[in-house]
């Protein structure tokens, strides 16, 4: 888990995970197309270090286009973070989502025609 505190990707909780084996950041996206945005190895160019808290480091994550974020990391993903740096492939698109909202709309959409034939 990478809890961003500030910079570019603003402030909240991501997912520090690999997909065919690909390390990459996640964040869950409510209400959209793909359940999910990532950013890859390709748009990491560093981690560094800022500092040593109790049970978390800070670091500062410096993305292409002069973009960064700092974040508080567990010790344990800080290899994980930093082997992004090393690679350069593009992370696969998440699953789309898209079947599963039409299918939602058209139950919901059913059941309220239901319900107004049995008023």
């Amino acid at each position: 888990m990478v809890r961003v505190i500030t910079g570019h990707l603003a402030c909240g909780r991501w997912n520090l995970k690999q997909v065919d084996g690909i390390p990459l950041l996640s964040h869950p996206q409510m209400f959209s197309r793909r359940n999910e945005f990532r950013i890859g190895p390709d748009q990491v160019a560093g981690v560094e270090v800022e500092e040593a808290l109790k049970k978390q480091l800070q670091v500062r994550i410096q993305f292409t286009h002069d973009r960064y974020c700092q974040a508080l990391i567990n010790p344990s993903d800080l290899a994980l973070l930093k082997s992004m740096t090393d690679r350069d492939e593009t992370p696969p698109l998440a699953p789309n989502q898209t079947h599963y909202w039409i299918k939602g709309l058209t139950i919901f959409a059913v059941i309220c025609i239901i319900f107004e034939l049995i008023k």
